[in-house]
């Protein structure tokens, strides 16, 4: 196709003169694309091509509208060229850009089954079998002896090349400066004294195809520096992907953090929230409890005036019944003392009465054995006998008479003096529980007193 391309770009007067050499290339074509890899010289061919395709799709498009297209490198162009011969496969870019997204500007395709990119074709596991065989029309140097015939062709196609649209140059401003130091190498002089001259002599073929040697030797030291140079951007790229992935990870780790603080926030805002609500009610109680405090003072000085009052009254009140207690004392002790005294003089008559009682019972003894005696000595006698017994029925009489006044009036006194005991113990257990509680009283007084005069210290 480059070869097609190149004759119809030559003058029509050149085109019978190499027929043969124009048949071989496209035969040779028709049987086998080589690769860019290998012919960098068809690869030179192929770019100005499709530079003029991009040229030409650019000026029919708007200037403004359409963004600025990514840099190319070789292998970008390569693409081209192949995408041009075939619209199955999609450039390298496209790939990416469909494979890692519009945020991410990563120049390696990770698709399988897509040519890799920066890997040398001499190391690639599909190399034994897309091996091309050996062909009788190539050299050592693997350049195609039909390539020798289009020098002039080469020629004006590097004038072409010398001749490239800024926005071409532009989009090729990221190639090495070796590679287009190693590639300038390999464009022909475009005069038509040296294309005369080239087709003149014969000698200056093996001139022609040592520059192209040293050329192809040159692409190929260029295609090594870019090789190397892709290796080096994919450790870059791998690197930066990691540092992406370590970013976004640290990224959502922060997101989290953020939650959590924000999370952390909020409770706390809950909390002060809380904390200000008890406040409030703290300062409404505290409010309520100094009014309370009033209430309670005002009538805890009101109570302490009762008391005071009260305190004085019971001290008369306890005045007065220590008097009382002092003269029911001395009461009780003289009336102790005459019961004492009557006790005794009692006891000392019973004795007596009991002296007389006993004599008159012997008395009585002797009378009645002299009454027996005058009974047995005057058994004869019934009407003595009968006045013995009236006259002693007599006696008896009038004894238990004045025996029963006698008792009767003891009984008397001495229920008199028990009940006159009973009263005056039953005073003495009054007054003694009166005093009894009157101390209590003048204690809990005192114990107020102490308590309210080491409240008021205290405050």
């Amino acid at each position: 196709m480059s070869s097609q391309l190149s004759d119809s770009s030559r003058p029509p007067s050149r085109a019978p003169s190499r027929a043969s050499s124009r048949l071989s290339v496209r035969s040779q074509n028709d049987k086998v694309i080589p690769s860019s890899s290998e012919y960098p010289v068809s690869n030179r061919n192929h770019v100005p091509i499709t530079n003029k395709k991009r040229q030409h799709s650019q000026s029919q498009g708007s200037d403004n509208s359409t963004p600025r297209s990514p840099p190319v490198s070789l292998d970008d162009a390569h693409d081209t060229t192949h995408t041009i011969k075939s619209q199955r496969r999609s450039s390298s870019f496209e790939v990416l850009h469909s494979l890692a997204g519009p945020d991410s500007q990563l120049p390696l395709p990770k698709k399988e089954g897509v040519i890799r990119e920066g890997v040398p074709s001499e190391f690639s596991p599909l190399r034994e079998h897309n091996k091309r065989s050996s062909s009788p029309t190539r050299t050592l140097s693997r350049i195609p002896v039909a390539s020798v015939g289009h020098a002039r062709t080469l020629a004006e196609d590097g004038q072409q090349r010398g001749v490239m649209s800024p926005n071409l140059q532009r989009s090729f401003s990221p190639i090495p400066d070796s590679l287009t130091t190693s590639t300038s190498s390999l464009h022909l002089p475009s005069s038509p004294r040296k294309r005369l001259s080239f087709g003149a002599s014969g000698g200056n073929t093996t001139k022609v195809l040592a520059d192209l040697q040293a050329g192809v030797i040159n692409a190929k030291n260029a295609l090594e520096n870019t090789k190397a140079q892709l290796r080096m951007s994919q450790r870059t790229v791998a690197q930066l992907t990691r540092q992406t992935e370590d970013l976004k990870d640290g990224r959502e780790r922060l997101r989290l953090e953020n939650e959590g603080l924000n999370n952390v926030v909020a409770r706390k805002e809950r909390l002060l929230q809380e904390v200000l609500d008890r406040a409030r009610k703290a300062e409404a109680e505290a409010a309520s409890l100094k009014a309370q405090l009033k209430s309670d003072t005002s009538s805890y000085k009101r109570s302490v005036r009762e008391m005071e009052t009260q305190v004085q009254q019971s001290t008369a009140v306890s005045t007065k019944c220590e008097r009382e207690y002092l003269t029911l004392r001395d009461s009780i002790k003289h009336l102790s003392e005459g019961w004492k005294t009557d006790v005794d003089k009692l006891k000392k008559e019973m004795n007596e009465r009991e002296g007389k009682l006993r004599k008159e019972a012997e008395e009585m003894g002797e009378k009645y054995r002299k009454l027996l005696e005058q009974v047995e000595k005057e058994r004869e006698g019934h009407a003595l006998v009968a006045q013995i017994r009236e006259e002693e029925r007599r006696t008896k009489e009038e004894w238990e008479n004045h025996l029963k006044t006698q008792i009767d009036e003891l009984r008397a006194s001495m229920h008199s003096s028990f009940q006159e005991t009973t009263t005056a113990s039953r005073i003495a257990e009054r007054v003694s529980d009166e005093l009894l509680r009157l101390r209590s009283l003048i204690r809990a007084v005192e114990r107020d007193e102490e308590h309210f005069v080491d409240q008021s210290l205290t405050n």
